[in-house]
């Protein structure tokens, strides 16, 4: 009797739901076809950055590994000799505003190849919307043999948890469930029922695909709205946060704060998949306006970061510029469409010379350094563009103090500021926009030579 779960796909979203299966007690078979990552995850290496109640996700794997719960292969076949239901987790890459069906079209045709009666197919991926009825389903149906609904059951139902937060989300977050028909919808309730303590919404396929899309759409709408409100901020000299904040105070208002951009895989593709499935001829405006602000605001924190090094006599082009952080967002690794990445790059070619440091981020970029110590070295400028768990214990007052001052410091959260002001850095700067950072040893330097000057 075959009693795993197949999980296909093993990045940041489907090797975090093959552990969160395993927790819950159920024994996971995990396919992907990348050797490389299989044979590390087989020796308990993993990449992907998820803490669960205070552990890493590599000690959950080793675990559960360890257990026999967990086990992983480059093979569909054999992870069909002892799983009878595949959750799918292959994701569609964008190419701007192109969407990329084909990764997930391929593992749909593999995946008819080895499918025997009765099995479920639970699609887990962010789609376009239609893609279930149009493409998903033809295509186990041609590959198999099998009927659909009848044979086999197919069915849908979108993964919408956070990065950083998924062990935690797989188990508790509310579910919406579709099926090809009810038997099939049922099938995938009854599985993941034993993963979540949520609840599960049962609906047809094509709103399920539309809603996680719209989830992901709304949030970029969302973000747009909190860069705009920063432009209006700096026109009327005020900060941005606490304008948020104070507008927060009514209970009907939840605006978002601004930071460097979107990133990551869901939120900055939501709308092109959108786009993808509807009529040419149609537009959907406010979605496309809010992608185009939010690709834009790495430019605008790079203008104001020139900006701020011309008042303190400096000059972005040539300018040495440290970057700390590369992952898409606080506490991440993930470089996918990084607003901080993207930030390194337009500072590069503006002139400047980059160096970014990132504890999580394997070497990738030119401009990575090897340690904190040598990104900071000799700065012009530093920005805070992800913060990592790291950051929390560093001496940063000691490590600016070989910094070029006044030093420029862009720093949207007040992460590295507030760090500063303890050690009595005078910080230049009363809004969002980059402060003018000045030691105290510095300043008490410059006042000891004055005085000794004073005839």
């Amino acid at each position: 009797m075959r009693t795993h779960l197949a999980v296909v796909g093993l990045g940041y979203i489907g090797l975090p739901l093959s552990l969160a299966l395993c927790e819950r007690g159920e024994t996971v078979i995990g396919v992907d076809i990348d050797q490389r990552k299989v044979d590390e995850l087989r020796a308990g290496i993993t990449h992907v950055m998820e803490p669960y109640r205070g552990e890493p996700l590599e000690i959950l794997l080793r675990r559960h590994l360890a257990s026999g719960r967990f086990s992983v292969t480059t093979s569909l076949s054999e992870a069909a000799k002892l799983a009878s239901v595949f959750l799918v987790t292959v994701g569609l890459p964008v190419a701007g505003d192109v969407v990329d069906k084909s990764p997930l079209l391929a593992c749909a045709r593999d995946l008819a190849t080895v499918l025997s009666p009765g099995d479920l197919v639970l699609i887990r991926s962010t789609l376009v919307p239609g893609m279930m009825e149009q493409d998903i389903v033809p295509v186990l149906a041609s590959g198999s043999g099998l009927v659909p609904g009848k044979d086999f059951h197919v069915a849908y139902a979108p993964e919408r948890v956070a990065e950083g937060r998924a062990m935690e989300e797989f188990q508790t977050l509310d579910v919406v469930v579709s099926g090809l028909t009810d038997a099939c919808c049922q099938r995938a309730m009854d599985v993941l029922g034993r993963l979540t303590d949520g609840q599960l919404h049962k609906t047809s396929l094509r709103v399920a695909e539309l809603s996680k899309v719209v989830e992901n759409a709304q949030r970029d709408v969302n973000i747009a709205l909190a860069h705009e409100l920063k432009l209006v901020a700096e026109q009327h000299g005020v900060d941005v946060y606490e304008l948020i904040r104070m507008a927060n105070t009514h209970p009907r208002v939840q605006l978002l704060e601004p930071n460097l951009g979107v990133g990551g895989f869901c939120i900055p593709n939501a709308y092109a998949y959108l786009a993808a499935s509807i009529s040419s001829e149609e537009l959907i405006p406010l979605f496309s306006l809010a992608r185009q602000i939010n690709l834009t605001a790495p430019h605008r924190a790079a203008r104001q970061l020139d900006e701020a090094l011309r008042q303190a006599g400096k000059r972005l082009s040539g300018a040495r510029v440290a970057v700390i952080g590369l992952g898409m967002k606080d506490g991440s690794n993930d470089i996918r469409q990084s607003p901080a990445v993207h930030f390194a790059e337009i500072l590069a070619e503006r002139g400047a010379t980059v160096t970014a440091f990132d504890p999580t981020v394997e070497p990738y970029f030119p401009f990575q350094a090897p340690s904190l110590e040598d990104c900071l070295a000799d700065a012009d400028a530093v920005a805070v563009a992800a913060w990592q768990a790291e950051f929390d214990a560093a001496p940063w007052p000691a490590l600016l103090e070989g910094a070029r001052q006044p030093l420029v410091v862009l720093d949207l959260k007040r992460r590295l500021v507030q760090r500063l002001q303890a050690a009595d850095w005078q910080i230049r700067g009363d809004t969002h926009l980059p402060y003018v950072a000045i030691s105290a040893r510095r300043l008490q330097a410059s006042h000891d030579c004055a005085m000794e000057m004073v005839p």
